[in-house]
């Protein structure tokens, strides 16, 4: 355990122990990459009750004494550190509203500084005591280690989260009024990812609004129903992420590229996301999906591992070049025996050998294979067979990309044994939609049909 003198809180960050998400609700800021410690299925997270396509309203739990206003500020500029005068945090009232991963200049730098902004978009004011926000890859921040206890939120008011790569270029205070809400500055030197990312707001593990672009992301961004289809997507170098749209429909067509706009609203161009078409008028990149996976095939034990394979299908809208994808038996970031995708037969309708269109599927067999392939794309890995020396029935799948990001999973889950048991039958497991969370639930058994 490492022991830490008293320090101010943005020298904090190198002292705190990690807690991953699932674990006991943290009230520190964790200095390791959000979410990267859980495989996908296996968090205990949970979404508060709330309706898609309906504007929130900060109703559900206000019953307790309000105040009329944010706390207000110290002679030095700061907030007061007021608590218990505000109605408990209502999640269904916080959106996130803008995100600038890639400033102009160094990212953190002290005139750019890469900022996350929420906007209170509920009826009541809302204490921000309890308030987590884990953004990939800002180490996971607390309200409270961020001194944002007791802070109430006006509906309409915005909280702007600066992230500085060093402690010297905060402002002192780090926490202060705005124009329009609340200011709060942190330093680390983990900072956003910019070709991809997400960001999740929760208290404990009941989550709130998310955000995901670029690519799709590993738990707990991968929970169900927390995100709807392809990623937003990545905003260029200098610009923001912005929600176009009061509505929120949890899918890219909130988002948009704009120009930063750190404790305002933005005003969105016409054409741009914020309409009713749902379109951003930019590609998105391709969210892949493993859809059928064959680990018990039928026939003798020593003949099994020629017949395995694994399909995958391009969710779209955009192509896909695998070459640089593997796949792998193990959920960890750094898995035994994973194996690239090399071209070896068909065609994904797109070039490269080894690009894979919209809608089109593709298969993955080891050198041995001996089954057959259809008229798709066919895959094939560096050795005999997929992964560490073939997939055992109990194995889950991991499909990852270029960067190890985790992409796509079958049955990762945390109960090997759990139905359907692929020990129990010499038949594929499918899953029975595409886009469909990797749960038991949504795997099936049926025959065979690689390439089909």
């Amino acid at each position: 355990m490492r022991n830490c003198a008293p320090l101010p809180l943005v020298l904090l960050l190198a002292c705190v122990p990690f807690e991953p998400p699932g674990s006991e609700p943290t009230t520190s800021v964790a200095a390791t990459e959000s979410g990267s410690s859980a495989a996908s299925g296996t968090t205990s997270w949970q979404l508060p009750a709330r309706e898609r396509d309906k504007t929130p309203s900060s109703t559900s739990t206000s019953t307790t004494t309000t105040t009329s206003g944010p706390p207000p500020a110290t002679s030095d500029g700061g907030a007061s550190s007021d608590t218990g005068t505000g109605p408990p945090l209502d999640l269904s009232a916080l959106q996130i509203a803008e995100l600038h991963p890639d400033p102009n200049g160094k990212d953190g730098g002290p005139d750019s500084p890469e900022f996350l902004e929420i906007a209170h978009v509920g009826e009541l004011p809302i204490d921000l005591t309890g308030l987590e926000i884990d953004a990939r890859a800002w180490p996971t921040l607390s309200a409270d280690a961020l001194g944002l206890a007791g802070q109430v939120l006006l509906p309409g008011e915005r909280l702007l989260v600066l992230r500085f790569a060093a402690a010297a270029d905060v402002p002192d205070p780090p926490v202060a009024a705005i124009d329009n809400g609340v200011r709060v500055a942190f330093a680390s030197s983990e900072g956003l990812r910019n070709a991809d990312g997400g960001v999740l707001l929760h208290v404990g593990d009941i989550m709130g609004d998310a955000l995901i672009h670029g690519a799709a992301q590993p738990a707990p961004w991968d929970a169900r129903g927390l995100w709807l289809g392809a990623p937003a997507a990545a905003p260029g170098p200098g610009e923001s992420l912005c929600r176009g749209s009061a509505i929120d429909h949890d899918d890219a067509s909130d988002w948009s590229a704009c120009p930063p706009s750190p404790g305002t609203a933005t005003e969105l161009e016409a054409g741009t996301t914020g309409d009713d078409s749902g379109t951003t008028g930019e590609a998105l990149p391709a969210e892949v999906a493993i859809v059928e996976v064959l680990s018990n095939p039928p026939g003798p034990g020593n003949l099994e591992k020629h017949a395995e394979f694994v399909e995958i299908e391009n969710l779209g809208p955009g192509t896909v070049d695998l070459a640089t994808w593997t796949i792998a038996d193990d959920l960890s970031d750094a898995p035994t025996g994973a194996d690239p995708l090399l071209f070896l037969a068909g065609d994904g309708g797109c070039q490269p050998s080894t690009c894979l269109a919209p809608g089109q599927r593709a298969i993955i067999v080891g050198n041995l294979y001996t089954g057959p392939t259809g008229g798709g794309l066919v895959l094939v890995t560096d050795d005999t067979t997929i992964a560490n020396a073939g997939l055992a029935v109990h194995e889950p799948v991991a499909l990852r990309d270029g960067s190890k990001l985790l992409r796509s999973t079958y049955r990762a889950g945390p109960e090997p044994l759990v139905p359907p048991d692929p020990a129990a039958q010499e038949e594929a497991l499918v899953r029975s939609d595409p886009a469909a969370p990797d749960e038991p639930g949504t795997w099936s058994f049926a025959a065979p049909t690689p390439g089909q």
